[in-house]
Formats: structure tokens, sequence, C-alpha cells
């Protein structure tokens, strides 16, 4: 059954094809515009306004996706093939779509164009030339686009295909929006409870040389320390599960399947991840990444069933539809507002048997904790904040133990055992552990900064 605002939506967009081919849609990640663009479609076929249908997404696991929901709503194949109403690709497959566009060429076709974001392009940078394809072909094609976005907004600025701004600064014009604030009135989404962990105290040490910082963003900006190298930190990672698991455990009490995602910074770190998941507590974990052919039927897998935890790699970050994921655990080195609320988004999807909360651990990296601090902009007046120290100040590491110095060797073998670096350095692993940018990290405790939304 349609939401409200996927009516409203499909209406407005009906009556404005009238007049207009193209459409831009703003609708918050989980809200459901992939359903409600699969009815638009639905409508223009059946008033024969179209007879052909193309998607466009920007990985194969949301082709997959889009494919399935287009199937289920027209009650046709949409594989491309003889007999389909339409066919859903990604956008890197643009360089090879010669022969669709040729195809196409003479048929009423409407395009739709998920995370429209994707196709930003300005002719000068190599990696968004497919977005200048999509503009000298397929807006040619088409007898009307529709674009679809949950997040409008590149951190590179870059113009967006299709999209039409309302001034010179570059703000989009969108025909229909519908933002967290109205989805989650709606019942539509949860609300996010964001906890951002920081550190009270860490030790590094550079051959002879020890220096204290005591914070995330005091270690970065002082100590020459990259946010991935305290990503892979055995403590921050077994802190971060502790946290995460704690707040997973409690909603299985009341909804058995209940899910939870963890976002890792490479593949390595995945397998580093699932190690420490595994042996220290207990935990199993499905990896997805682009490295694995059966991504996508391991996603399927995990969606249907009542596993805990799935870890992805670039790979469950926006359009990707597994309502029971209700806490996530962040630990990318990807810091982006773009990605993190695509993150966010994916435990945003409300369900009839979890609680209307979705919950994410965070580290206290300066501009995540900014971007958490930002969402009360969609939402005005309904962040709160609670002090640092009336939360978890001075709490011991999860593996409690009181002094918490690793041996440096040891330290490298727990960083890298996953991977080979002897490919990487070309040398042994001593020399490893002695090359320059590498420092050994000793943290005592964590506190916890909680950004929630009022309930």
């Amino acid at each position: 059954m349609l939401r409200e605002w996927q009516k409203q939506c499909i209406a407005k967009l009906i009556e404005q094809y009238q007049h207009k081919s193209d459409a831009l849609v703003l609708a918050t990640p989980g809200a459901g515009k992939t359903l409600m663009a699969s009815y638009v479609a639905k409508q223009l076929i059946d008033d024969r306004k179209i007879d052909y249908v193309v998607c466009f997404s920007p990985s194969k696991v949301v082709s997959h996706s889009i494919r399935s929901t287009f199937e289920h709503v027209l009650e046709r194949s949409f594989n491309g093939q003889l007999g389909a109403l339409g066919v859903s690709r990604t956008y890197h497959s643009m360089s090879s779509i010669n022969e669709l566009i040729s195809s196409l060429s003479k048929s009423r076709v409407l395009v739709i164009f998920d995370e429209i974001h994707h196709c930003a392009g300005d002719g000068d940078s190599p990696a968004n030339a497919w977005g200048l394809s999509l503009l000298s072909t397929i807006q040619n094609l088409a007898t009307y686009t529709l674009s679809l976005t949950g997040t409008p907004w590149r951190t590179d600025t870059l113009p967006i295909p299709l999209a039409r701004y309302s001034n010179p600064e570059g703000h989009i014009q969108c025909d229909f929006t519908y933002d967290l604030l109205e989805a989650i009135q709606d019942n539509v989404c949860r609300a996010p409870h964001i906890t951002a962990i920081d550190i009270n105290q860490v030790v590094v040490r550079k051959g002879q040389e020890s220096n204290t910082y005591q914070s995330i963003q005091d270690l970065i900006e002082n100590g020459d320390i990259s946010y991935r190298l305290i990503l892979k930190q055995p403590e921050v990672i077994k802190y971060m599960l502790s946290l995460s698991i704690q707040k997973l455990n409690e909603l299985r009490t009341t909804s058995s399947n209940a899910g939870g995602l963890i976002v890792a910074a490479s593949y390595a770190h995945a397998l580093q991840i699932q190690a420490i998941l595994s042996g220290h507590f207990g935990k199993s974990a499905t990896i997805v990444s682009y490295k694995q052919e059966d991504s996508a039927e391991l996603i399927d897998r995990f969606r249907e069933d009542s596993c805990e935890w799935i870890i992805s790699i670039a790979m469950i970050s926006e359009g990707t539809d597994i309502p029971r994921l209700q806490v996530c655990c962040n630990l990318t080195d990807v810091t982006t507002e773009l990605y993190f609320r695509q993150i966010l988004g994916r435990i945003l999807r409300m369900t009839e048997e979890q609680t209307a909360i979705g919950y994410m651990f965070v580290l206290a990296e300066p501009d995540l904790v900014e971007f958490a601090e930002r969402l009360n902009q969609a939402i005005p007046d309904s962040y709160h904040y609670e002090q640092t120290d009336r939360l978890l100040e001075g709490i011991e590491n999860p593996n409690n133990q009181s002094n918490s110095n690793h041996g440096y060797h040891d330290y490298v073998q727990d960083t890298f055992s996953d991977i080979d670096v002897d490919d990487i350095w070309g040398n042994n692993v001593d020399e490893l552990i002695n090359h320059s940018t590498l420092a050994e990290l000793s943290m005592s405790s964590f506190k916890s900064r909680i950004i929630s939304y009022y309930i």
C-alpha cells in the first residue's frame, strides 16, 4: 500500500508531465522512492504515454532491487529482454549503452535516475565522464525523466545533470520534497540516535618519543595520526562493537530479527572486524564487498533471515533496502556528509515489528560530529545533547585489562594479519614496524556523546 507522501508525489508528477518532461524528487533515505517511481511508471504506461522504462542506479545490488520492485508493480518482466517493459542498469554501464540507445530511439521512454548525484560532471573530471554522456544522449532519448535523490548535493560541488538550479550558489530546485522530519512524524522513518565515541586519553609513541592526547580531534590535529589508523586499533574496534552489540541484543529481546550493520574502511579492515567479532564476542557476521561476485545474493539472504550482523565495504550505503537493520557501527574512513547520511539512512527504514529509533555508533571525528549536529537543520528543534561527563566517562576498554598497552609487534600483527605485508612494503615485518610513519597507540578509556532525536 502506498504511503500518503507517495500518493501526493505521484499525482504531482503525473500532472507536471503534462507541460514538462523532467522532474526531480528529493525524499529522505528509507521513505520509499523506488516504489513511488514504479507507480509513476505504471501510471504513464496505463495512460499510454510511454512504451518502456529504463532505470539507472549506483550499484548492481540497487539495480537488482529496482528490477524486483518494478516487476512486482508492473506485473511484467523488467530484464531488458523481449517482452519486458523495461530494464534496470547501473550508471557505470553507460559506457556500453549504445545498443540500448539505438533500440529505443523510436520509443517513448521514461528514464529514471536513482541517486542522481552520482552523475555529476563538468567535463574536467574523467571520473564523471559518463555524467556528460548522460546529458548528451539519455536526455535526448527520454520522453520523460524522473531523477531521485535522498542526498541532494555532492561534496565536490560538481553540477548534477537534469537538475534545475534556483540560484547561482547551486541550490537545487526540487519538484517534490519529503524530508526526514516529515518522515518521522508520519512514522515512515525511524528517528536517529547517534552516539559519538571519543577517547579520554591516548599515548602515541614513535621511536623514543611519547606524546599524550585527550581526544580524537586533538590526536588527528596535533598527533600526525590518520583517522584510518585510529579505526584499525583493536581497542577502538572492540569498544565500538561492544556498544553496538549491547544495543542490538537489547533490541532483539522484543524483535528477534533486528539486524546490525558494520561499515568497514577496507576489505582487510572488514576481516579484522570479523575476527574480533568472532574471537572476542562470539558473534558471526557476513562480509559483503565489491570483491565478492555473490554479494547481491548474500545481501538478499541477510535481508530475509534473522542473522545479527553484516559487514559492508561500500556495498550498503544508499538504495539498499534491508528494513530490519536498526543498529549501525560506523567504522569507515570516508568522512563526507553525503556518505554519512547515506549510511544513516540504512537504519531508518520503519517496520511494524521494531521500535521507532535507529542507533548509530560513530567515532567523534570532528567532521562526523558536525554532520550529526547538522541533522538539526533538517529536523529543527528536535535534537538534544547530553554533556560528555554525564555519560560513559572512564569506562575501561572491553578487554577488561587495566593496562591496554600492546607490544608494537603485536599491534602490527593485529592490524595487518589479514593482508600480505610484503605485497605492500616489498620488505619484511620488522622493517614495517620501524617505518617512520607508523606509531604505537595506547588507549586507556573512552567517553560518549549522545546526539539523539527528542522523543
